[in-house]
């Protein structure tokens, strides 16, 4: 079945957290924190939605971050937490985002996105980043009560556009995501952001690029 619909993961494939580095530099004394504190929200995001003890994904964020203070022994002002959250909600897109939307959507593709952050987080992240007019949807998959990569999280998306999971193909530069919706039936493209590699404990796609402009040029080449 060709792919027509395509799913974007949003933090990190399409809003830059590097926005954060400064913060975290200040605050912890090292910017490469902020990677130890993301890695944590991902890590509990997974816990939750194996154990069935699912909490909003912001909470989880501000309990990663007490975690990390605890671990560098510092104690957070509400100012500093006002500072991370802030920013996380005014993330600005990477540069190649904006072209490779305009160049997917004039080939034809529906663009969707599906992001573990709450519904009015995301809303708020695309506003801020000029993103929103640009999607066809924007997901969050909060409804179903547990995050990515689990296989009802991908469900958020098949179910909004009606589609058999073949006709999806997710786009992410997170490898455990590509996996889980390939695992889910979906198709996928990997966004190999900073030389990244794909753990071959996971499955490989068929579209592998170093930024968004060559996965999207890829996906055009093999979808339209």
């Amino acid at each position: 079945m060709p792919t027509t619909h395509l799913v974007f993961d949003v933090n990190e494939t399409l809003l830059d957290l590097s926005a954060l580095d400064p913060i975290f530099s200040d605050i912890f004394g090292d910017a490469r924190s902020r990677r130890e504190w993301f890695a944590s929200l991902l890590h509990w995001s997974t816990v939750t939605s194996l154990t069935g003890r699912f909490l909003d994904f912001s909470d989880l964020a501000s309990r990663c971050l007490d975690q990390l203070a605890a671990r560098r022994g510092i104690a957070l002002t509400d100012e500093q937490r006002r500072r991370v959250f802030d920013t996380v909600a005014t993330l600005p897109p990477h540069d190649d985002v904006r072209p490779a939307l305009d160049r997917l959507r004039a080939a034809g593709f529906t663009l969707t996105a599906l992001t573990n952050s709450a519904q009015s987080a995301v809303d708020s992240q695309f506003a801020h980043a000029g993103l929103t007019e640009m999607f066809d949807h924007v997901l969050s998959v909060e409804a179903a009560r547990c995050y990515k990569p689990h296989p009802t999280a991908y469900a958020v998306a098949t179910d909004a556009l009606g589609a058999p999971p073949d006709a999806l193909r997710l786009i992410a530069c997170h490898d455990w995501d590509v996996t889980g919706a390939l695992r889910a039936g979906l198709k996928a493209a990997f966004v190999a952001r900073g030389d990244d590699a794909i753990n071959t404990a996971g499955d490989r796609p068929d579209i592998v690029g170093p930024d968004l402009a060559a996965v999207a040029e890829r996906i055009i080449a093999a979808d339209s």
